[in-house]
């Protein structure tokens, strides 16, 4: 069962994750912190998401048709090419027994599992993940002001 958020709760969420996912005095993000940079972009594309439809919370339809799926909230969004975010998001694959080989690639609602349980990106990298992460927030900034 999905839960239901409100507009203040989604907006409140966005601030409070974008600015404790950054990371500390020069030194590269974590997994920890990717994963909150994931989270603060899909609080905010929610909280648009009402703002936009002028709605006070976000519902089990809302929830339905976006999941942790950005790519499809921003393509619902019609945001077009003011921000890029990965469509295929590769990992190196698994070998069992030294032989058999199981990809691990998925679109961009595997992200937060990634980083959640370890993973490194290869194709995007993390690094370039978190840019277009942070060109989202960016987005969301001004979207929410």
């Amino acid at each position: 069962m999905a839960i239901p958020f409100t507009y203040q709760e989604l907006k409140r969420a966005w601030r409070q994750l974008s600015s404790i996912c950054k990371p500390v005095a020069g030194n590269t993000r974590t997994n920890q912190h990717r994963l909150l940079l994931f989270y603060a972009a899909e609080c905010g594309l929610k909280a648009v998401w009402l703002k936009r439809r002028q709605k006070s919370f976000f519902d089990d339809i809302d929830i339905q048709a976006t999941g942790h799926d950005l790519g499809k909230i921003l393509s619902a969004l019609r945001v077009g090419s003011q921000v890029s975010i990965p469509i295929n998001i590769q990992m190196s694959p698994v070998v069992i027994q030294g032989k058999k080989q199981i990809p691990r690639n998925g679109g961009i609602e595997i992200l937060h599992q990634v980083w959640r349980y370890g993973g490194q990106c290869l194709h995007p990298t993390d690094m370039a993940c978190e840019q277009q992460l942070e060109q989202v927030l960016d987005w969301i900034k001004g979207e929410l002001q």
